[in-house]
């Protein structure tokens, strides 16, 4: 009898119970997610304590409970279907490699990237006990997963990305370095070789070899030496006064170092430069190295500033989340690209609107009649009176919108079309 008790108390049961999830629920509870990043809690339930300092809106689109129930069971694949860890076929990756092939497949499917493009590593914060932990000291993380990235350089645009596994899942082949394989691989899975893209490499990837190999499939690279990769003795030791520079050039392939001020000197490799120097005295290399070098950084930028980061037990689930973080931001930027607006949207008005688009559908089926009473609330300002619409004007970027109608409640201005996504967020008012 006590077991039975248990069990009726159990997770397994109260989902059950619950019912299963619909497309538009799970629509909402990525709403959720994109809004805990903008509104961040010390913890999950502070979302739906009762309070002064309350905010509504997610206990009107879940019961906390409910919230945790799709939490805590969400899956991306089969378990029974995932090779167990003493199987040769054992993939370290498989709980959220769908979700990353996902992004990889849409992201090249959307949008031509422009020439320069930049690869470098980035780290998902984790402390999890898995083969695929990396640690890296110069992270701010420190411990985490791995990713290889290829991005746009001025953009952020994430164009694919591998995640990696560890020595034991992705091998080097005998005489190949890792860093010149994982360059070759990104650029030959994007289908980016012989269409003349730039390339940018920190020290860790970059060497002559790589550049020859690369200006054989019509590729171009820059990137910085490490001082034992082979090079020209008078690059690898150069005697070099403050802003003093030296080239050198064996076909295609220049080669330089550069000392500013007393630093230590500089060692580039570049198949697309010239060697020239600018106003400023820096060799132009350089200057385009420092400008295109940053996307990977500039897309963990992004990623960190509206990631609801949170201790979990599943590991994959931490990734999967910051997976979700750079969908919206190759969305955002996508927006930019082909908004014909001279002002569009600022990054955190477009997370907004995608979180009411995303929850506009869970509300109507959770409340069918409510919402169908509340637009009987929308009312007509007398004497031809307009108000600024509280959906879609914004006036910090001139995108300044006037409506005649007000919703009765609020008694804030709205279009007739904006009402239904006004309605979620007016009792919050």
């Amino acid at each position: 009898m006590q077991r039975i008790n248990r069990c009726r108390h159990s997770r397994v049961h109260q989902w059950i119970k619950a019912g299963p999830l619909t497309i538009n629920e799970f629509k909402g509870f990525l709403a959720a997610i994109y809004n805990m990043g903008l509104n961040k809690r010390p913890t999950l339930q502070c979302y739906w304590k009762k309070g002064k300092q309350e905010y509504k809106w997610f206990r009107k689109m879940f019961p906390r409970n409910r919230f945790q129930l799709i939490l805590k069971f969400l899956h991306v694949v089969d378990n029974r279907k995932i090779s167990g860890r003493n199987d040769p076929t054992y993939d370290p990756s498989a709980k959220f490699k769908p979700i990353l092939d996902s992004l990889n497949m849409r992201s090249k499917y959307l949008y031509t990237p422009e020439r320069n493009l930049s690869i470098d590593e980035s780290l998902v914060g984790t402390r999890a006990r898995s083969v695929m932990t990396q640690y890296i000291p110069s992270k701010s993380h420190k411990f985490g997963i791995k990713l290889w990235m290829l991005v746009e350089s001025i953009s952020g645009y994430l164009i694919h990305s591998t995640v990696y596994r560890g020595r034991r899942f992705d091998p080097v082949p005998d005489g190949e370095l890792q860093s010149s394989m994982v360059v070759k691989s990104l650029l030959n899975v994007s289908c980016l070789f012989d269409k003349g893209y730039h390339v940018f490499c920190d020290s860790f990837f970059s060497s002559l070899s790589l550049a020859s190999e690369l200006l054989l499939n019509r590729t171009f690279m820059t990137g910085t030496l490490r001082s034992n990769r082979p090079m020209p003795q008078r690059i690898k030791n150069p005697e070099l006064r403050p802003d003093e520079y030296v080239f050198m050039r064996r076909q295609e392939t220049l080669v330089c170092a550069y000392r500013q001020n007393k630093r230590k000197p500089v060692r580039l490799v570049s198949t697309f430069c010239k060697a020239g120097v600018s106003p400023r005295g820096k060799p132009t290399a350089i200057e385009s190295y420092s400008k295109n070098m940053g996307g990977v950084d500039r897309n963990d930028m992004f990623t960190a500033f509206y990631n609801d980061e949170r201790k979990t037990v599943k590991m994959w689930k931490k990734i999967m989340f910051n997976l979700f973080q750079r969908f919206m931001i190759n969305a955002y930027i996508l927006y930019k690209k082909n908004s014909n607006n001279p002002r569009p949207l600022s990054r955190l008005q477009f997370i907004h609107e995608v979180v009411e688009s995303l929850s506009m559908e869970h509300m109507r089926d959770r409340f069918p009649g409510q919402l169908e009473n509340r637009k009987k609330e929308l009312r007509r300002l007398a004497n031809g009176k307009v108000k600024d619409c509280v959906v879609c004007s914004y006036r910090s970027n001139g995108r300044r919108k006037r409506s005649r109608l007000q919703c009765g409640r609020c008694l804030r201005g709205v279009h007739s079309l904006c009402f239904n996504r006004h309605l979620v967020l007016c009792d919050e008012q």
